[in-house]
């Protein structure tokens, strides 16, 4: 059989040309994506990074430690590292030479937002070398790393965590790739952060690490880093590792987009093609082939092609992923330095997954070819017959998956609603409902057109659908409805193109008008909101001077972590806030299940309905706090987890001491006071202190401008060029059907049809199956939004469900595009051989 599938291969090549092109883009997508994955995978070692000219260094490595079923203990590493103790940096000190770091907020007027304060001696283990000027000698003399030599005796405003001062630039060294800093003498970086972050230890390491053991047990561990180890001091990778982190979740979701577009559209263009050659296939039964020869050979068919289009597709792979990586930097979702290195597995995976995907996609169609009777081949008739076979399989498929999806939604909307307000989650149960619509769409398009080319009758005086368009309208009706699998394979791309825009534009799009409706209903008591201008956060200078407003409510929000114990053992990480316990429920609108946020204070905790364990109001939970410190706290009331990933309050005398700076202040105007002197002395509090005064709308518009930028980054990645893909696979289909529908051209020109009318009876038929896949999937985007919306109606209370009308306008004005330029110019091609008579004759040459 595998002589006979080449044969066929190279003798009815144009019947695989669309499986071919439809797998080849589907290996390259994934290729690319994959290639890109792998690259992500790691941080790259960097020549040059904090610790690089360091022997070892010394960190804080504190953690939580919990006891599994059978007594190990399973640390956990504290989100808020506690400084090096004295003891721990004289033990090492003891061994050699070392230089301790202290890092802390410092920013020059105009500098970056992630510009840090350190101590000069340290910059010597960064490979930091003075370009112009000298080292700080004094208080209040610093040296700006990778500032131009014109800053050298300059003195320059500069704000810290305890307010803004002068300095004046000594000197500047060259631009290093892992921080911005500020560097001021050891003693001044004391001063401003007592706490030792880190330890450059230069003598010999084994001695080190013997002074670390015998020093550092108990609370206030240590960790010695030497070699590649020492990086992950470096923040700069930890930032490399979330950037990474950002990249490898959408581009799975792509990868995984792919395949399943590739799984329909390759099984639908091989169903197509094997139609195409039913009476081929009948012939060989006809002289002696058995049923599972016939399989065998469509087999080696799908496997010859999956390898041709598989080796072609990581061609695609290796072009696709220097533009992928282009397109990631240009909209700041990497570093300029992220390199994409060519990785033989991810081209292997990808190969095989396309491979698969071919045997895969053939084996219905297989089957199918294997029932062929060899009668067929001597019988022709010329409408096709309605394959109830596949249409039974499609049925059951189809509506088992819609059942799951639909009891999936419904089931997330009422017992698991903030499940809804995931993304990740609502992107799984996207792909169970396209899923669903995309394998009922080829029994789905018949009804469909038959109900839309009705509409003509209700507008006019004959009640036949036949009559009501006149001839035009009446053949291409009749043809798409006749042509089973045309219209089948033609609807199936558009459903897809359709159904996943709307399905995931949509569910983001609600998720994030309900994260905007959480932000306005909480701020709905709020008459002001004070956030950062510029800077990481707030600095204590600045909110002194907001809380001596006269006539306001102040809160001060931070943004903090505690950690639950849940079953397993494990410690849950939840993203927490330490307020002011005292003026929360005056300023602040909260979603409360039970309890009461009057009754919050020092010594009790606000959580949601997500902490392990569910507690009540009243109860008493013991948690970890960011530093590692050990509490308990008796629940003042439990919150409805909604679209707001704060998951709990606690005061902000609870949190203990840290370096992280405020997120924002929420501001009430008290009874009876003036709003505009009030808004006046707000204004002046924070000039120049790198805040911004914001109304209540105001920030749940920029949030509203955030999360679409987010989400449109994300599912451009996703949809891009799996909707291109879709689109391509709709052109090759039309274009494959050309064969097919010469003979049926020819016969409308013999009919008295002019070639206007036969190009118009064309055109309006493609729109017909174009029409039908989009109301199919606007029914499967439909059930998706509607879920997503129920879901976040029950968390944030009235919430708008998001359709992307605009964007769903634009693909179905490109999938009738395309389809129109691929069915009406190869028919006006076809059509340009003359009357009915030459084109049979052109017809019958070429089958002879």
């Amino acid at each position: 059989m595998l002589s006979v599938a080449l044969s066929t291969l190279r003798v009815r090549w144009t019947s695989f040309v669309g499986t071919f092109v439809a797998l080849c883009l589907g290996v390259g997508l994934m290729a690319t994506a994959m290639l890109v994955i792998g690259a992500t995978a790691g941080v790259a070692d960097l020549a040059q990074q904090r610790w690089s000219g360091a022997p070892a260094v010394v960190v804080p490595d504190t953690g939580i430690d919990l006891a599994d079923s059978e007594g190990q203990i399973q640390s956990v590493a504290v989100a808020q590292q506690p400084g090096l103790g004295p003891e721990l940096v004289a033990a090492v000190a003891r061994t050699g030479r070392v230089v301790e770091d202290h890092t802390f907020y410092a920013q020059l007027a105009g500098g970056p937002s992630d510009q840090v304060g350190r101590g000069w001696s340290a910059a010597e283990a960064g490979g930091y070398r003075l370009a112009a000027g000298a080292a700080p000698a004094a208080a209040g003399q610093v040296v700006v790393g990778g500032g131009e030599a014109g800053l050298v005796g300059r003195t320059l405003p500069l704000l810290t965590a305890d307010g803004p001062r002068r300095v004046t630039v000594t000197g500047v060294t060259d631009a290093v790739p892992f921080e911005h800093a500020v560097f001021f003498t050891d003693a001044e970086a004391a001063r401003i952060s007592p706490a030792v972050d880190a330890l450059a230890a230069y003598g010999p390491a084994d001695a080190v690490r013997r002074a670390v053991t015998e020093a550092g047990r108990g609370p206030g561990r240590a960790a010695v880093l030497t070699g590649k180890e020492r990086a992950t001091a470096d923040p700069h990778h930890a930032f490399l590792l979330s950037q990474m982190d950002n990249v490898d979740t959408p581009l799975g979701l792509a990868a995984g987009v792919a395949g399943f577009v590739a799984v329909f559209v390759v099984a639908g263009t091989f169903a197509l093609s094997i139609a195409q050659r039913r009476r081929e296939l009948a012939l060989l039964r006809l002289i002696g082939s058995t049923r599972r020869q016939l399989r065998r050979l469509i087999h080696a068919e799908a496997v010859l092609v999956g390898v041709l289009a598989s080796a072609a597709g990581c061609g695609l792979g290796l072009v696709g992923a220097p533009l992928c990586r282009g397109w990631l930097v240009d909209r700041g979702i990497v570093s300029p330095d992220f390199t994409v290195p060519i990785t033989g597995w991810a081209l292997a995976t990808a190969a095989a997954v396309g491979l698969v995907t071919a045997v895969v996609g053939v084996v219905v169609s297989s089957v199918r070819a294997g029932l062929i009777s060899p009668g067929e081949a001597l019988r022709e008739a010329a409408v096709e017959r309605s394959p109830k076979g596949a249409n039974r399989f499609r049925w059951v498929v189809g509506g088992l998956a819609l059942a799951a999806g639909v009891v999936a939604v419904s089931g997330t909307a009422t017992m698991q609603p903030e499940a809804g307000s995931n993304a990740a989650a609502s992107a799984s149960l996207v792909l169970v409902i396209v899923g669903a619509f995309v394998t009922l769409a080829g029994v789905l398009a018949g009804p469909v057109i038959r109900l839309v080319s009705g509409l003509p009758a209700r507008f006019s005086r004959s009640a036949d659908p036949e009559d009501a368009g006149g001839a035009v309208w009446s053949t291409a009706r009749q043809s798409a409805l006749t042509a089973f699998r045309r219209t089948a394979a033609t609807t199936t791309p558009v459903v897809i193109v359709v159904s996943l825009a709307g399905c995931l534009l949509g569910s983001i799009g609600t998720i994030n008008a309900a994260q905007v409706s959480a932000v306005g209903r909480q701020l709905s008591r709020t008459d002001w909101v004070v956030s950062p201008a510029g800077t990481p956060g707030l600095t204590r200078a600045l909110v002194d001077q907001v809380r001596a407003v006269p006539g306001i409510t102040a809160v001060v929000s931070t943004p903090t972590t505690v950690y639950a114990e849940e079953q397993g053992p494990s410690a849950l990480a939840l993203q927490a806030a330490a307020v002011d316990a005292a003026g929360l429920a005056t300023v602040a609108e909260l979603p409360v299940l039970s309890g009461a946020v009057a009754d919050f204070k020092p010594g009790s905790i606000i959580v949601n309905s997500v902490w392990p364990g569910s507690p009540h109001a009243g109860d008493e939970v013991s948690t970890w706090l960011a530093d590692g410190t050990r509490k308990s706290f008796k629940v003042a009331a439990v919150l409805q987890a909604g679209a707001d990933s704060t998951q709990a309050y606690l005061d902000a005398s609870d949190a203990g001491a840290g370096s992280v700076l405020p997120s924002r202040i929420i501001v009430k105007l008290a009874p009876g006071a003036d709003r505009a002197v009030a808004a006046s002395a707000l204004q002046s509090a924070v000039s120049d202190l790198g805040g911004r005064i914001s109304t209540p709308d105001e920030v749940s518009a920029a949030a509203t401008d955030a999360n679409q930028e987010s989400s449109k980054n994300g599912m451009l990645m996703i949809l891009g060029l799996s909707v291109l893909y879709a689109l391509v696979a709709l052109a090759n289909t039309l274009v494959m059907t050309l064969g097919d529908r010469r003979r049926e051209l020819a016969m409308l020109r013999l009919a008295g049809a002019t070639r206007s009318q036969v190009l118009r009876a064309v055109a309006t038929e493609t729109l017909l199956c174009v029409g039908a896949g989009a109301l199919v999937g606007a029914v499967a985007s439909a059930i998706s939004i509607g879920g997503s919306w129920a879901a976040l109606r029950q968390l944030v209370g009235p919430t708008p469900a998001v359709i992307p009308w605009a964007t769903l306008g634009e693909l179905l004005a490109v999938c009738a595009a395309i389809g129109l330029a691929a069915a009406v110019v190869p028919a006006a091609l076809a059509l340009r051989g003359g009357d009915g008579r030459s084109i049979l004759a052109g017809v019958a040459g070429e089958a002879g």
